[in-house]
């Protein structure tokens, strides 16, 4: 386990989860966040995530999950989980996927209807292309709203 944040005494700020993040991890979080609101236009939920997992932010469009992000002091942890359809989409295009999206959609254990990927983002060369490919795994989950185009 990753030092996360499980303090549940106070839930942390904004402010507090880039701090234990640091930079520019912070910044692929940022972005990724920023990404979530512009495309969906949703609002994250703060989750306590038990004793286990610590606090996250649970982004949904409706009743249905697109990801859930897990602060950790020097890194985070993106939580994505992929259906039947939606994996075999993506590993249709694993080449266009850098090798920690790559090596996730490989290793991950698989159930039934699909996959859980946790993509654990800590290092900052990769950060940028890792944030790119998220991104595209939750393009896959669920289209944008009409009106609403996504980032290239």
């Amino acid at each position: 386990m990753h030092e996360r944040m499980l303090d549940k005494s106070a839930p942390p700020t904004d402010a507090d989860m880039l701090h234990a993040i640091g930079q520019p991890l912070a910044e692929a979080w940022s972005a990724l966040r920023r990404f979530l609101v512009e495309t969906y236009a949703i609002a994250p939920a703060l989750n306590d995530g038990g004793k286990r997992y610590g606090w996250n932010l649970v982004h949904r469009a409706g009743s249905r999950p697109l990801c859930e992000m897990y602060p950790e002091h020097g890194s985070f942890t993106v939580l994505v989980i992929l259906g039947k359809a939606e994996l075999d989409q993506a590993l249709a295009r694993l080449e266009a996927f850098g090798p920690t999206v790559q090596r996730a959609l490989v290793e991950t254990p698989r159930f039934h209807d699909g996959c859980w990927m946790y993509l654990r983002l800590a290092d900052p060369l990769t950060c940028k292309q890792d944030v790119q490919d998220i991104e595209q795994l939750i393009l896959l989950k669920k289209k944008p709203p009409r009106g609403t185009a996504p980032k290239a």
